[in-house]
């Protein structure tokens, strides 16, 4: 990804967390145009026009077509100040967390996320979780991965600062925390706390936000996942670290050499 394609994902990013301040400007504008079409301000225009003359008021602009009725006069000094309020809030917020983003990854890593699709998610980052993390990167360096676990700095712990690697600090069996991972739209959904309730409690709630997705499950009791009704889905894997370690050494101690050859 060039700088230029990093400018324009950043302006995405941008616009989408100045949104709801926009959205209420617009609520504003509508409630004033709403008041002054009840107090019969100018009875003479439509609806939209009284839009307009409530955006010029709220830009210091006074409308000399709407008479000295107090209503319009008191809106000239209301409308300024909550647009200032309003307007000024998004801008001074999204401002800060852009310009100190290094600084304050836990708030600019989630709303990034939201720019990736066919990702991977990985929750619960201990020693099976960066395991699995190590493998993947190795494999495709480039590859875009959110990591989720609700202890900071995770991403630094790993050697990693490059801008496909993100992390969302919370609780991954919370879906607000799926969903600034942005888990409905991963191809691939790793559940690897060493918690088995955890890991199926948040494995459901995936499965929620994205049905498509391929979730793998870490159960140290792999026996549970033949009581659970999802485990027939073609999708949905569940898988045990012992269980994969101990065919793995079997295999090399059946191998040429013997146990001692393969130890």
């Amino acid at each position: 990804m060039g700088r230029l394609s990093y400018i324009w994902r950043d302006l995405r990013i941008v616009g989408r967390a100045v949104w709801p301040n926009l959205a209420l400007f617009t609520g504003l504008l509508l409630m004033s145009a709403a008041i002054l079409w009840f107090c019969k301000a100018r009875p003479e225009v439509g609806f939209l026009t009284l839009v307009l003359d409530s955006f010029n008021l709220a830009h210091l602009e006074r409308v000399s077509e709407l008479g000295e009725n107090w209503v319009p006069v008191v809106m000239t000094f209301v409308l300024p100040v909550l647009s200032v309020i309003i307007l000024g809030e998004g801008a001074l917020r999204v401002a800060a967390v852009y310009l100190q983003r290094r600084q304050r990854r836990e708030e600019w890593d989630p709303l990034v996320a939201q720019t990736f699709s066919r990702h991977t998610v990985i929750c619960g980052l201990g020693e099976l979780g960066r395991a699995i993390y190590h493998q993947l990167i190795e494999r495709d360096p480039l590859a875009h991965v959110v990591l989720v676990d609700s202890r900071p700095g995770i991403p630094g712990e790993l050697g990693q600062s490059g801008p496909n690697v993100l992390q969302v600090q919370g609780d991954m069996t919370t879906r607000a925390t799926l969903e600034d991972a942005n888990c409905q739209a991963a191809s691939l959904i790793i559940l690897s706390s060493g918690n088995d309730a955890f890991n199926l409690e948040a494995g459901f709630k995936a499965m929620e936000l994205n049905p498509q997705a391929h979730i793998w499950i870490r159960l140290y009791r792999k026996g549970l996942a033949s009581l659970i009704a999802c485990a027939t889905l073609p999708n949905v894997h569940f898988f045990s670290p012992y269980e994969r370690a101990a065919e793995s050494l079997v295999g090399h101690m059946s191998g040429p050499g013997g146990e001692a050859g393969a130890l």
